[in-house]
C-alpha cells in the first residue's frame, strides 16, 4: 500500500511539475509586463477620459502585439535596417553593451538559424579519456600538419548555450545517428529523453 501511495504520488508529481513550471513562468512575465506598462496606461486614461484605468492583462496583450509588430518589422528591408542601427546604437552603451550583447548572443547561438550551422552529432572523451559527451560539429578546417580538425561545440545541461568549443581530428569522434534536435532534447532533458542512441562509426583508438 505505501508503495503504490509513493509511486502514484510520484507520478502525479511528475505530471504536476512541468505545468506548474510554465503557469509560473506565465504569470511572471504577464506580471513583469502589466508593472512596466499599466502605469503609462492609467496616465493616458487619466489625461483623456479624466479616469485611470487599467485592466489587468492589458500590458501582455499589448506585450504579444509589439512582439508581433516587432517580427513584421524585422521581415523587411527598411526594417532590418533600423534594428541594426537601434541594436549598435545599444552595443556603445557603457555596461548596457555588456548585458544585451551576451544575452542576444545567447539567443542567438540557438535560434533556428544558427542551430543549422550544426552539421553533425557526436561523442567525443570529455572531460577525459574513456569519459564521453555530446558535442555537435560546428566547422571543418586544415590545421597543417595535423590535418583537418572538427570544431566541437560541448553544451553543458540543463543549458545548452553554455558549453565548450574544442578542436579534434575526425578519427577521435564517434558520430552518433541521430539529429541535432534530438540531441538538444537529450542535453536539455538531462539524458531522460527517449531518444535512441546510435553511432555510425566505430572510434579510432588512436589518442
Amino acid at each position: 500500500m505505501k508503495k503504490h501511495l509513493k509511486k502514484t504520488f510520484l507520478a502525479g508529481l511528475f505530471i504536476l511539475i512541468p505545468l506548474i513550471v510554465t503557469v509560473y513562468i506565465v504569470y511572471t512575465v504577464m506580471s513583469s509586463v502589466d508593472t512596466l506598462i499599466s502605469p503609462v496606461i492609467r496616465n493616458i486614461t487619466s489625461n483623456t477620459i479624466g479616469k485611470s484605468l487599467y485592466i489587468p492583462g492589458t500590458g501582455f496583450f499589448l506585450f504579444i502585439i509589439i512582439t508581433y509588430l516587432t517580427g513584421v518589422l524585422a521581415s523587411n528591408y527598411i526594417g532590418k535596417k533600423l534594428l541594426t542601427y537601434g541594436e549598435a546604437t545599444i552595443r556603445k552603451i557603457p555596461f548596457v553593451k555588456s548585458i544585451y550583447g551576451s544575452i542576444k548572443d545567447m539567443i542567438d547561438a540557438f535560434s533556428s538559424e544558427k542551430m543549422k550551422s550544426f552539421k553533425e552529432v557526436v561523442l567525443i572523451d570529455f572531460p577525459f579519456r574513456g569519459r564521453y559527451a555530446i558535442g555537435f560539429i560546428t566547422q571543418r578546417m586544415q590545421s597543417g600538419d595535423k590535418g583537418e580538425l572538427c570544431a566541437v561545440f560541448v553544451p553543458t545541461t540543463p543549458n545548452p548555450t553554455s558549453g565548450y568549443l574544442i578542436f579534434l581530428p575526425e578519427e577521435e569522434l564517434i558520430h552518433m545517428d541521430m539529429s541535432v534536435e534530438d540531441a538538444v532534447k537529450y542535453v536539455v532533458s538531462l539524458g531522460t529523453s527517449r531518444v535512441e542512441m546510435k553511432w555510425k562509426e566505430k572510434k579510432s583508438s588512436t589518442f
